[in-house]
Order: C-alpha cells, then structure tokens, then sequence
C-alpha cells in the first residue's frame, strides 16, 4: 500500500512539472498570440540593411495580438558598436488603441553582418522571442574615399617605378630571359604552390566560403610592385624581380583564371568574373614607369646615377611607409573584425611564400641576391586583383569580410613585420661594416668578402 501511495505521488509531481515546462519562457502558445513584420524599403525579407555612421530606419508592425493593455517588444542585436536612436531605446510600445505600425531607428559604427531579433519579457523577465533571427547587414559608407586612394596609390607606385628603372640593365634582364631559371622557380612557387597552399589554408581556418574565397585569389594573384621595392632595399637582384613581376602578370591571365575556375566557382556556386582590364590595366601601368626610368637612364646617364644614388632609396622607403599607413586608416575596421583565424590564415599563406621561394631557390643554386628576389616576389602578391574580384563578386559588407584573411596576410606578413626584418637587416650591415666587412658586387652576383 505504502509503494502504491508514492507511486501516485510520484506521477502527480511528474505531471505537474511537465504543466509548469508546457507554461515556460519558450512555449508556442504564447508566441501564436503575437505576429511581428519587419519592412524596409529596399531589402530582402529577413534583412534590415544600413550604412555604417548613417542612421537606419525601418518599420515593425503589429500583425496579430491577442492581448489587452499594452504591449512592450524589444530587439536585440550581437553587433557590439549597434546602438538605439530612439529615445525609449531599443523598445516598442503597442497599445490596444494605438498605430500597428512603428519606425525602428539605429545606427551602426562597425561594418559586418550582424543578427536582429525581437522578444518580449515573459512573466518571470525571461526573453520569449517573437521573429525568427534577422541579418542586419551594415555596409561601408564613403567609396569615394576608396577611389582617391586608388589613384593616390598608382601615382606614388609610378614614380617609385620610374626610379626602379634607374637601377635596371637590359642586358641582364635579356640574359636573364635566356637562362630563365628565376622566373621558373619563381613561377612554379606563385602559381602552383600558393594558389593549393590558399585552398587548403582557407578550408583548414576560415568558416565563410567567401573568406576562403579571398584567401584563394589573394594566391592566385601575381607578384606586385612591393616586391621590386623590397628587393631593392633589400640588396637582392632587381632585375630579376621585375622581370619576374612583368611575366608572373601576363601569366596570370591564364594560371588565375585556371585557379579561380577549378577552385572558387565551387566555393560560391557561380561564375566569378575576372578583371582582365584590370590585369591589364595594372600591367601597363607596370611597364610603362619602367620603361620610362630606362630611357632616361640611357638619355642622361650622369643625371640617373645622381637620382639613383640619392633619391631612389629614400623614395622607395616613403611608398612603402605611407601605402600602409593609408590603406591601415582607410580598413581600420579590420582591427574590429580580426579573428585569430583571419591572423592565421594570413600569416601562414605570407610566411610560406618566403619560405617556399627561398628554399627552391636555394636548391637550384640561386646567388644570395637571385634567392631574395624569388622569396619576395613568391610572398608579396598583387592584391590589387583580388580586391577587384571580390567586390565584382560580392556587394558589401560581404566583399569587406571576404578581404579579412587578405588584409591579416598585408598586415602581419608584408606590413609592420618586414620593417622590423629590414631594421634587423640594417644593424647587421651596420655591425658588419664596424667589423670591417663590407659587400663587394659581382658580375653575377653579389657575395660578402672581408677586405
């Protein structure tokens, strides 16, 4: 009898709880009571969009409610920089009497894409929610911004090219062209080993398919105009270098658009549009400072050395601070938005170009200044091209997340970073000198000998 009696006891207190769970913060019945919509002029359903700085507006209406007085609703964001207009904050009050119908006003001080849900407090203050969750997708404001950087950008890299051509010998860059083993280890690093280094970094780090995407075509990429700086600053073989940026960019016609193709389209699920003006665009803008510096050099031989000696150098190091500077100002919002995945992903594609161009170099018996050459240019890629790719592909803020991986690559592995390396460099020479060594240039290249 006494077993019988709490089994009894023991399924009234069982029933009771499952009352008390079917009463809870989470229950359908109290959420069937209440219908929200959220419309804005312009957008997608399930999307509120805004311009970061800007206020945003859009309207919440009442579509069912079944209860009496009036009615408190909420909403809740994860962007930490997403703030209230409103004077009552981020709350909507309806009333049985009142307009079905009010106007949301935010603003938003970071670009990305955030989530948006509305709740309502449950008896006990727990959050019941109302709308399935949101994207609030917050874009970049000011493009005309971008395009005076571009063109700032491409004067100061003209003249940095026109001094390069000062320093270049044709017929070294002809000879080089006979006995193409630089441009060929060069070649085989850019646009076989990176382009399967990025795939494998992105899907090994990176959670979006348009992250990984940017990683990919940053790899594709050809070599950029930072690498025949660095050589040059670095003491390696210039002519080598921008011999191998002007093939690496003709050939990326074809070995980019094969990447992209055989890799990237998968990733999106459509046809990613290549910018072939823009390659082409960047190629003559190239060649022709270069050709440019020649000429002059060839025409007035005594003045080139003069600009050579004391202008060159100096000039090459303003660019490579200032371009940084700049474009660190002009993507502050990466610091913002920076995972410790983007880091790492980028790091790695950035170092493992060094590593690769050096090492290869090193096993076919490139000189010391021919293996500089090659790990810079394998590292230091054009991407130029992969901006314009993203943002052909992707509208923003989509397009300014698919460049966080890109953007950690320039900052942590051809930024800050190659500055402390030259400054290590320059204490080495520095200490060399006081030693009593000094570098002696060769015919082919360049060796250390104590005098």
């Amino acid at each position: 009898m006494t077993r019988l009696l709490l089994l009894l006891l023991s399924l009234s207190a069982l029933s009771l709880a499952k009352l008390e769970v079917g009463r809870g913060p989470n229950t359908l019945a109290r959420q069937a009571e209440l219908e929200l919509r959220v419309d804005q002029e312009g957008s997608s359903k399930g999307e509120v969009r805004a311009v970061v700085y800007q206020p945003c507006n859009f309207t919440v209406s009442l579509e069912a409610w079944q209860g009496e007085g009036s009615l408190e609703v909420f909403w809740l964001s994860n962007g930490v920089y997403v703030e209230p207009l409103d004077p009552q904050g981020a709350r909507l009050v309806f009333t049985r009497a009142g307009p079905t119908n009010q106007t949301v006003r935010l603003q938003a001080d970071l670009i990305g894409v955030f989530s948006l849900r509305f709740y309502v407090l449950g008896e006990q203050g727990d959050r019941q929610w109302v709308t399935e969750e949101m994207e609030l997708v917050v874009k970049r404001d000011n493009m005309e911004m971008n395009k005076m950087i571009t063109i700032l950008f491409t004067l100061l890299i003209s003249v940095a090219l026109f001094f390069m051509g000062l320093e270049l010998e044709v017929a070294v860059i002809l000879a080089t062209l006979k006995k193409p083993w630089g441009p060929l280890i060069g070649g085989f690093c850019q646009f076989v080993l990176m382009p399967g280094l990025g795939w494998v970094l992105g899907w090994a780090f990176l959670q979006t398919n348009y992250e990984r995407l940017g990683l990919l075509l940053l790899a594709c990429s050809p070599g950029g105009a930072n690498s025949n700086f660095w050589t040059a600053m670095f003491h390696g073989d210039v002519n080598l270098s921008c011999t191998m940026t002007f093939l690496s960019t003709v050939a990326s016609f074809a070995f980019t658009t094969l990447w992209v193709f055989l890799l990237g389209t998968p990733l999106v699920g459509k046809t990613i549009p290549i910018p072939f003006p823009y390659i082409a665009l960047s190629l003559a803008s190239f060649t022709v400072p270069l050709l440019l510096g020649i000429a002059f050099k060839y025409k007035w031989s005594e003045k080139a050395v003069q600009l050579k000696s004391r202008v060159s150098r100096p000039f090459f190091f303003l660019v490579l601070l200032i371009l940084p500077a700049i474009a660190s100002y002009n993507m502050r919002f990466a610091f913002y938005l920076w995972s410790w995945r983007h880091i790492v992903s980028g790091v790695a594609l950035g170092f493992s170009g060094y590593l690769f161009g050096a090492v290869f170099a090193a096993i076919f018996r490139q000189g010391r200044a021919q293996i500089i050459a090659i790990s810079l240019e394998t590292a230091m890629q054009n991407g130029g091209i992969a901006f314009i790719v993203l943002n052909l592909t992707f509208e923003s803020p989509y397009s300014d997340m698919a460049v966080m991986p890109i953007l950690s690559f320039f900052f942590f592995s051809t930024g800050p970073i190659i500055f402390l390396v030259y400054g290590v460099y320059l204490g080495i020479q520095k200490f060399r000198q006081r030693l009593g060594f000094t570098e002696v240039a060769q015919e082919e290249k360049g060796v250390v000998e104590k005098l």
